[in-house]
């Protein structure tokens, strides 16, 4: 079992906000991969698959070595998580053909709600009232752009809605397998368990894809190792409580995205709710700072 850090908050932060940066770019580039894949079983299982080539000269490297780097004996908790992960991923690309970045990105900041509720449930972790201060006032925000009308949400809305519960409870169950597993087991099994996973559901389906296609996946799942990596080592230095509100870094980086790709500019509501996602986000590295 791997030593346990000391709690670092504003390391944990820091590491989250590079993370979800990575996140952000791969989010612009994936709104245009699924217009061209129509799979998004087919997609997920490229993205991960070329990730787990990326990891193999690691894992060989260790295997030779003989070091018990991907060793595990919770099994069962990577496949839950990856499970978990699948449904999340899968939601976010089928929401992702019919919502605007800003927008889809904007639904998953519920995504600390369920995050704050699943650590304390789950995982026992303490969370302070200033934490469930900075989450209920960033959800404020969120809402303030989704804006929910008398006719309810679209399915989209609703998928992408999905996506951000299954993802908390990816995150928190991150956040429990890296108190007793190494970086290296945590990324293996994941990258190998999506493939298996979504493979399997997209085999009845497949397509062949342009090498250019391949090519833009290929970089995605290299940003996409990336900001797993940093959100491991967040979750190593502080619980998922602390970083989750971290997310709403996001909004920026996808307002920014949509208005200079997409020509998609949002409206009033939408500056309006990420000024107060921002006052929250501040709010807690503050709280934390004291």
């Amino acid at each position: 079992m791997p030593p346990q850090p000391a709690e670092r908050p504003l390391a944990a932060i820091a590491a989250q906000f590079c993370c979800f940066t990575a996140v952000s770019a791969n989010d612009v580039v994936l709104k245009m991969l699924v217009a061209e894949v129509p799979s998004s079983w087919q997609l997920m299982a490229t993205r991960s698959g070329i990730g787990l080539i990326y990891l193999m000269p690691f894992v060989i490297w260790h295997l030779a070595r003989g070091t018990a780097r991907i060793s595990t004996r919770r099994f069962g908790g990577h496949l839950g998580r990856a499970c978990l992960s699948a449904i999340s991923v899968f939601c976010y690309f089928e929401a992702l053909r019919d919502l605007d970045l800003p927008v889809a990105t904007a639904i998953l900041f519920v995504t600390p709600f369920f995050v704050v509720a699943l650590s304390g449930l789950f995982l026992r972790e303490a969370v302070p009232p200033n934490r469930w201060i900075a989450v209920v006032v960033g959800f404020v925000g969120a809402l303030i752009i989704i804006r929910p009308g008398p006719a309810g949400v679209s399915i989209a809305a609703l998928l992408a809605l999905v996506s951000a519960a299954t993802w908390a409870a990816t995150m928190v169950a991150m956040r429990n397998l890296t108190k007793t597993e190494g970086n290296l087991a945590v990324v293996f099994y994941f990258n190998l368990l999506v493939t298996l996973i979504a493979g399997t559901l997209a085999f009845p389906s497949l397509q062949p894809m342009a090498w250019k296609t391949l090519a833009i996946i290929a970089w995605v799942s290299v940003v996409q190792l990336i900001s797993q990596y940093f959100m491991m080592v967040a979750f190593r230095f502080a619980s998922a409580s602390v970083t989750a509100p971290v997310q709403y870094v996001q909004l920026i980086w996808s307002v920014i995205a949509g208005w200079l790709v997409f020509s998609v500019l949002p409206g009033p509501h939408v500056f309006v709710g990420a000024a107060v996602i921002v006052a929250s986000g501040l709010y807690l590295i503050l709280s934390e700072r004291r």
